[in-house]
């Protein structure tokens, strides 16, 4: 009997010992594109936490002034403005406007401070009842 040929098709190898620099730069691409990525998106918690954060010491600070009005003084029905010692850049107006009805009145308590470099301000509006006050 004859010994019967094999015919193998040859295909080139690629050496073992490393990558194409088309597969690395593919990847250096996608590790930096994805750092990008992650970065941003920390950037927006830390905004996102610092804007929840301001608003709440706003808070804080609306309900301390509300309390702090709450005792009926001779300057009751003056308009005022201040600081905040303990909490720089955080700034506060007292506005009074009267009513239709004879001794209420309508206070507007209003804090300020800057976010990304704008003016922001948050309100609380309560109604008082003073009937020996005028204005």
């Amino acid at each position: 009997m004859k010994p019967v040929r094999q015919c193998r098709l040859v295909t080139p190898t690629r050496d073992k010992a490393g990558f194409l620099l088309l597969e690395v730069l593919l990847a250096v691409f996608i590790l930096a594109m994805s750092g990008f990525v992650l970065l941003e998106g920390l950037g927006r918690c830390v905004a996102g936490a610092r804007s929840v954060q301001t608003y709440a010491v706003s808070d804080i600070l609306l309900a301390n002034k509300s309390y702090e009005f709450r005792a009926e003084r001779p300057t009751d029905i003056l308009d005022q403005q201040g600081t905040f010692d303990d909490y720089p850049g955080y700034s506060w107006t007292r506005r009074f406007e009267g009513t239709d009805i004879e001794g209420l009145w309508q206070q507007t308590i209003t804090v300020y401070w800057y976010e990304r470099g704008k003016e922001v301000s948050e309100s609380v509006v309560e109604y008082r009842y003073l009937p020996d006050k005028t204005r």
